[in-house]
């Protein structure tokens, strides 16, 4: 994403050690403009759905470039001038990366509220230091999933990605080098085929055991930079041209085939990543990448990548901003941004060096300025923290199960949302880390993902209960705790939790993982023999209404002889996400949400499915909607934190409502 354009030499060994100018690739130029336009698009418009795969391309790219730059210099001067390197990539990253995150941090105090914009520091920070993705990981940021709102700086995580793998790689070239003399090369391909299938393997095991954490995992990426750099390594000669349109035929299927509901990085990225190497080995020029159009938008990539996410992230939050002609006008202002941060800032600085100054002592004049940067962040992000409204989050904080601390009784549910869907302001105080207000079963116990290793510790009760729930489902299952808990407290209820993250409760083929998570999740309920089951999911892509309905009439029949009562709960038909569209400019009614058609369609498949395997069916609609409009807030509290997922203090509303459930 950040090598130097297409700047590469072959990269075979040179028997002189005169310098020589490396080869331009306008065909390189080309392909990282495809990457970018995949990303900008596939973020923006939602198509192609796996337009995030052009990250991966730039990542290929990356390691080809790179690795052949270091090793030709190695070749042909007998050494690698490791502050040469690190002074180059300081003056191609740091202008345009930090200009972005200063007025990305400045916009955000602007059209933010407190809460939100002081999380858009931190990250900053965090971003500044080349470790936003550590950061997003542990935050446990799903890219694609979001119950924290999107971070207008989230996407530099590959950025980070990239800055931790060559604070490795030249240091091991160099010493490879050292080590095996003349046979540096065949050494370092070996090393780097190491990288590769260690790197790969660790992917796979990653991704399906902690999807969310390996998505921004430099030990689970550093394969796809290693790709490139065993491309140059090999060096193939008079590859066939015909490789380039298998290439790119692989980059198109990659597009369309992988979506935010596959599982990445692991397997699934060999496709685009092998296809970027079959395009890079026989090059692109038959594919016309080296035309001048798609050149200069490969010329202005790093630049449009780093404005196309903040652009689009704020200006959601403006009126308008998430309407077609919105996202439209949103993608032209961040082409026309990074034009200008190209022309008026990249290239100036990548150009312009210190008059007089010998070349190894740039790199150490750039740190301490970049030093100063970095706490000037800080000192921001401190006063920002100790700001009243950043204490005034701090003390919004979730009751504990069992408490109705700052949980108003709501004695008239109906006339309560109906006075949500008329208010015409926000009310006082709902600047809350919305972010963690959800169920602590989930943020704080870390229930989500339930196995053998936490079962006994996700289940609630007295263990002498009367009677046992088991509880199935996805995140969306575990946000109905708070309420569950109560109403299991009243009905002398012990409740075991079986449930994974974007598992719904279908016997189909969702994902490997899904599937071995559900046999265990059966087993479990076999053994246990529970007086109730609830299930709850979120309606997921990838399956047809007559899938689910297929699905479900499986699942019930698989538990129904281990249970005397099931419950089929749906999901909350949803609302705008109160992280993104609570701003300063916004309305009550900017957030409200309205029943769509397609979850109208699943809880019908549901209910079918309930009614041939008598089981219970409930409709959680009287819980947030007036006439299929559903309100954000209700009696002053947060219904959903993200649009999806109930509040803690919201179930705690409804929990009085529930207490059927457990007969």
């Amino acid at each position: 994403m950040t090598a130097d354009r297409g700047w590469t030499r072959p990269a075979g060994p040179v028997p002189t050690r005169r310098t020589r100018s490396p080869g331009f690739r306008g065909d390189i130029e080309g392909l990282r403009g495809v990457a970018v336009l995949l990303v900008v698009f596939g973020h923006v418009t939602g198509w192609p759905r796996g337009g995030f795969v052009g990250v991966d391309v730039f990542f290929v790219i990356s390691g080809f470039l790179i690795t052949g730059l270091l090793v030709a210099e190695r070749e042909r001067t007998g050494r690698i001038s490791i502050r040469g390197f690190y002074a180059r990539r300081a003056r191609r990253l740091l202008p345009a990366g930090v200009l972005v995150l200063v007025l990305t941090d400045l916009a955000a105090s602007i059209l933010l509220l407190p809460s939100r914009a002081h999380e858009t520091f931190v990250d900053s920070l965090w971003a500044f230091g080349f470790l936003a993705n550590v950061h997003f990981a542990a935050l446990g940021t799903d890219y694609f999933s979001l119950t924290r709102a999107p971070s207008a700086v989230q996407h530099y995580w590959s950025l980070s990605v990239e800055e931790q793998f060559y604070l490795v790689w030249p240091c091991a070239i160099l010493l490879t080098f050292g080590l095996a003399k003349r046979a540096g090369r065949r050494a370092l391909l070996g090393l780097a085929a190491l990288v590769v299938l260690a790197s790969l393997a660790w992917s796979v095991v990653s991704t399906a055991q902690t999807p969310a954490s390996a998505y921004f995992s430099s030990p689970a990426r550093a394969w796809e930079l290693g790709a490139g750099a065993l491309l140059v390594l090999l060096n193939p000669k008079r590859v066939p041209g015909f490789v380039a349109w298998l290439g790119a035929a692989g980059l198109v299927a990659s597009a369309i085939v992988i979506t935010p509901t596959t599982a990445v990085p692991g397997y699934a990225l060999v496709l685009p990543v092998a296809s970027t190497v079959a395009i890079l080995a026989a090059g692109g020029k038959k594919l016309g990448l080296a035309t001048a159009p798609i050149r200069y938008v490969g010329l202005i990539s790093y630049s449009l990548y780093l404005w196309h996410w903040p652009v689009v992230v704020l200006g959601a939050t403006v009126p308008g901003g998430t309407t077609a002609l919105g996202k439209a006008i949103l993608i032209a202002l961040a082409g026309v941004l990074s034009v200008l941060s190209y022309h008026l800032v990249e290239q100036p600085f990548r150009r312009r060096r210190p008059q007089g100054v010998p070349g190894p002592r740039r790199a150490s004049m750039i740190a301490p300025a970049y030093a100063m940067v970095l706490l000037a962040a800080l000192t921001a992000t401190w006063v920002l923290a100790a700001s009243p409204a950043a204490q005034r989050t701090a003390r919004h904080t979730t009751p504990p199960v069992g408490s109705e601390v700052g949980t108003p009784p709501v004695r008239d549910l109906p006339a309560a949302l109906l006075a949500g869907l008329q208010l015409s302001s926000w009310p006082d105080g709902l600047d809350a880390d919305l972010a963690n207000a959800g169920a602590p079963e989930w943020l704080h116990d870390k229930c989500l993902d339930v196995s053998d290793r936490n079962a006994s510790r996700c289940t609630y009760g007295s263990p002498g209960a009367t009677r046992k729930v088991a509880l199935l489902g996805d995140s969306v299952a575990v946000s109905w705790l708070p309420a569950l808990r109560r109403v299991g407290s009243l009905r002398d209820a012990r409740i075991h939790v079986l449930t994974r993250r974007q598992c719904a409760n279908l016997r189909a083929e969702v994902s490997p993982a899904c599937t071995q998570h559900q046999d265990w999740a059966l087993e479990q309920v076999r053994r246990l023999r529970p007086d109730v089951v609830v299930m709850s999911a979120r309606y997921q892509g990838g399956q047809t209404p007559e899938q689910w309905l297929d699905g479900t009439v499986r699942m019930l029949a698989q538990i129904a002889p281990y249970t005397k009562r099931i419950v089929i709960l749906t999901p909350p038909p949803g609302t705008g996400n109160l992280q993104s569209c609570y701003t300063r400019l916004s309305e009550p009614r900017d957030c409200t949400g309205q029943v769509s058609e397609r979850w109208r369609t699943y809880a019908g498949a549901e209910q079918e499915a309930a009614t041939s395997a008598r089981a219970v069916f409930v409709d959680s609609r009287q819980w947030f909607c007036v006439a299929d409009t559903c309100p954000a807030v209700v009696a002053e509290l947060p219904v959903l934190f993200d649009g999806r997922h109930l509040t803690a203090v919201y179930a705690a509303v409804i929990a009085p409502s529930m207490v059927t459930l457990f007969r």
